[in-house]
């Protein structure tokens, strides 16, 4: 549910760039990329306004890049991700960009096995056999091109957050608790009717 809701390939249907798509959707779509989105945060939940976790941009051999630290957990597929979505504030100090020091809540794909980048080990809050794990990242470095949209992308990481995180609250949801509902149904209805007391149902 998360992954399709709120994930790398979800994003770049919707906002990558030609090139982002042509490169990972096929990989996404079977399975050379496991996907995850880093949202959650010990202090944020879907509250995407106030994550902590930041990009400052700067120039390295001529190149714009992206120095990344973040704090995340309970990411759904992190453990086992190749390709790690991230939501973060990011800073442009030196205005690169000309959209002023703090251009905002951005998304990008970061390689799990970048320099810096750390996937924890699961947590098991409710003894589901899924993975659910922490991850952080420390002087993480990525060029400009990981922002999902490229730079005409950055800073509109709110908008992509909202229009994704929509589609899961309002689709994803409502459809996992219809089917809890109807595999309720069926065992306790066949319970009842197989368990007898007093010789009836």
């Amino acid at each position: 549910m998360v992954p399709n809701s709120l994930g790398p390939a979800e994003l770049l249907i919707h906002y990558g760039t030609d090139t982002q798509k042509k490169d990972l959707l096929p990989k996404l779509a079977n399975g050379t990329e496991i996907p995850c989105f880093a949202l959650t945060e010990p202090t944020a939940g879907s509250d995407a306004g106030s994550i902590t976790s930041e990009g400052i941009l700067f120039k390295k051999d001529g190149q714009l890049m992206i120095r990344l630290n973040w704090n995340k957990r309970w990411i759904t597929l992190a453990s086992i991700s190749t390709t790690l979505g991230l939501a973060f504030k990011l800073k442009d100090p030196e205005n690169f960009l000309g959209k002023g020091a703090d251009v905002g809540i951005t998304c990008a794909l970061i390689p799990s096995k970048t320099p810096g980048v750390e996937l924890g080990k699961r947590h098991d809050p409710l003894g589901s056999p899924f993975y659910n794990c922490p991850t952080e990242g420390h002087n993480v470095e990525v060029s400009v091109d990981r922002i999902v949209g490229g730079i005409d992308g950055a800073g509109r990481g709110w908008q992509m957050l909202m229009d994704c995180l929509a589609a899961g609250r309002g689709i994803s949801f409502p459809a996992q608790s219809v089917g809890g509902v109807q595999l309720t149904t069926r065992v306790v209805s066949a319970h009842a009717l197989v368990r007898q007391q007093f010789g009836v149902s």
